[in-house]
């Protein structure tokens, strides 16, 4: 079990992270400290809204409070629109973080995903990770987002997991947390459905030999 750990998430929208690695901050944050960043608000694409916009925001930090972690921090740039960034603007702000904080594990989204910010937030991650002399960070972990990474697979861009966290014990609160969201919920047999995230766990576990686990690709590591 990883213990006294810093843990970066670098995700592209709330519920991202719950989705992607939900299980994962469950397990780990007893006895590691994480931080948690979003690259947009994940609702501007779809309405500019400013009441849906901040309904969001506030779905997450219950989310959080009900997690027992820091309050994520935001970036606020353009939903699904962040091919629009210059990709070096996008890189800048997640170094900061990662010289302010010092995380020693990352974890991401997967480079394949069919969602544009899902992509971009992998780039702009990998690069800013870059091993170069004394960056803290020594693992890179890319995880799978429900209705996005499986619906861009093809035979060469299929996620495949090589690196699992057994997640049994955590599945229940996963699918609480999942619930905090209930903008972004959809009724089976969409893919971003409770029914569906119990599933896909419970799939990834018969993978790993557990009850339940999340599958991720590990895209770097380093040892001393």
């Amino acid at each position: 079990m990883l213990k006294n750990k810093k843990i970066l998430v670098i995700a592209a929208h709330p519920d991202d992270e719950i989705l992607g690695c939900g299980g994962t901050i469950l397990k780990l944050k007893k006895k590691n400290k994480f931080k948690i960043i979003f690259l947009t608000n994940g609702v501007s694409a779809r309405s500019k809204n400013e009441n849906k916009i901040l309904k969001r925001k506030i779905e997450c930090e219950k989310l959080f409070k009900f997690l027992k972690i820091e309050k994520p921090a935001f970036f606020d740039l353009p939903d699904n629109e962040l091919d629009k960034v210059p990709l070096l603007k996008i890189i800048k702000k997640i170094e900061k973080v990662i010289e302010s904080f010092k995380p020693e594990i990352v974890f991401t989204h997967y480079e394949n995903c069919l969602n544009i910010d899902h992509q971009i937030a992998y780039q702009a991650t990998i690069t800013a990770c870059r091993p170069i002399k004394n960056i803290s960070v020594k693992k890179i972990l890319s995880f799978e987002v429900l209705s996005s990474t499986e619906w861009g697979a093809s035979k060469k861009k299929t996620f495949q997991p090589n690196y699992y966290f057994k997640i049994d014990k955590e599945i229940k609160n996963k699918i609480k947390a999942m619930k905090f969201y209930k903008s972004e919920l959809k009724k089976y047999p969409h893919s971003r459905s409770l029914k569906a995230i119990e599933t896909l766990a419970k799939f990834r576990g018969i993978s790993s030999g557990f009850k339940f686990a999340e599958g991720f690709i590990l895209v770097r590591k380093l040892v001393e």
